[in-house]
């Protein structure tokens, strides 16, 4: 389903079934056009409920070639990896032993500052070498919507949003969600992806996705504009009950 003319294009889920199938659909075709190109394949993911969705739609997926894809986080919590809010501990959690490999970690120093620095330093260790000047390209990033519209860790009115930076990570000592100590993405490494998907469930978000798709600018949701405008939104019901 795609409402409007210049609205991404958007997949309205009829259950939490069709939205797994959706989001594995999605996957084999992006993923069959990228091994083509590609050696290994970059796909930055969200914590929340995005774990089990994405790791469920990775699994569905027959003979998929494991060792050519890394996942990456896309932001990280402040936190132990055993604590239920850490991202990479979720997708270690609901994906078998066999992958854990697959997945590049986020590794917690003293302060999130050297957090941000060190997790900079593993991405441009374990990326693919292709970037946008100074900017690398993920293959594909799957993003989160939270109900007040930010994404990965970047808050609506939050100084970050507007940091003239070049750096890849960042570190957020205080997040209005908590934990208040983070690392995220920043907005210019999201907007030069190869392939951007939001995943919005719960109607809890219907008002600030209808809002999204309308790009209201106030939602770093609504920032995240890719250069080559590969942008595609996953929904639910919920989520989309009021478009």
């Amino acid at each position: 389903m795609t409402a409007g003319r210049d609205r991404a294009p958007t997949t309205v889920a009829q259950s939490p079934e069709d939205l797994r199938l959706r989001i594995k659909e999605y996957l084999v075709e992006t993923l069959a056009h990228l091994f083509k190109y590609n050696g290994l394949i970059s796909i930055g993911v969200s914590g929340g409920s995005m774990p089990k969705i994405i790791c469920d739609a990775l699994k569905s997926i027959e003979n998929l070639e494991w060792k050519r894809i890394r996942l990456f986080m896309v932001d990280e919590r402040f936190v132990p990896l055993t604590d239920p809010d850490s991202n990479y501990g979720q997708y270690l959690s609901h994906l078998p032993a066999e992958y854990h490999q697959y997945i590049v970690p986020v590794e917690m120093m003293e302060t999130t500052t050297k957090t941000a620095l060190q997790y900079e330093v593993t991405l441009k260790a374990s990326l693919c070498p292709e970037q946008i000047g100074r900017l690398p390209r993920f293959d594909i990033l799957f993003l989160g919507i939270g109900p007040d519209g930010h994404t990965c860790s970047l808050f609506p009115g939050h100084r970050l949003l507007k940091a003239d930076t070049l750096s890849w990570v960042i570190a957020i000592d205080d997040s209005p969600k908590p934990p208040s100590k983070r690392v995220t993405l920043t907005l210019a490494v999201l907007n030069a992806a190869k392939n951007v998907a939001f995943i919005a469930t719960g109607d809890d978000k219907a008002t600030v996705v209808k809002s999204i798709l309308e790009r209201d600018p106030q939602y770093p949701c609504s920032l995240v504009r890719p250069f080559n405008n590969k942008l595609r939104f996953f929904l639910d019901k919920g989520s989309a009950s009021k478009l």
